[in-house]
């Protein structure tokens, strides 16, 4: 199972990991984050996942952003996985992966950012001895 959201933003900037923010400054946009995705989440359809890979694809104009801002940026949209029972919790075990892809386009108009989740199939071994 796979489904992917698409924002027309990259992540607000005190989100970042490189933001040097006060937490009240990130209070309103991570809330922001959070609302939007749980819309975006009930707008797909997402079912609930035992294990999941997320990549993060971003179509980004002028300088791009360090791939681990871009997925700290994220945390609060995948933290909204969990809240909403797609997955059981966002530590290693549940998100077994985290891939970030990069495309620049020519406006800002064109910036998005997508972000695919893919169901892992667990492997079980074979019973044959």
């Amino acid at each position: 199972m796979k489904f992917s959201i698409e924002y027309d933003h990259m992540p607000h900037k005190d989100l970042r990991g490189n933001s040097r923010a006060h937490w009240a400054a990130k209070l309103k946009p991570k809330e922001a984050l959070q609302v939007e995705t749980k819309i975006k989440l009930r707008e797909v359809g997402a079912m609930p996942m035992s294990k999941v890979r997320i990549k993060y694809i971003a179509y980004y104009c002028g300088k791009p952003i360090d791939s681990d801002n871009l997925i700290m940026g994220m945390k609060y949209a995948q933290d909204m996985l969990a809240i909403e029972g797609i997955i059981e919790d966002d530590n290693p075990t549940y998100v077994q992966g985290l891939a970030t892809e990069y495309h620049q386009v020519k406006t800002r108009k064109e910036v998005k950012l997508i972000m695919e989740v893919t169901e892992i199939e667990e492997v079980h071994p074979s019973l044959d001895t």
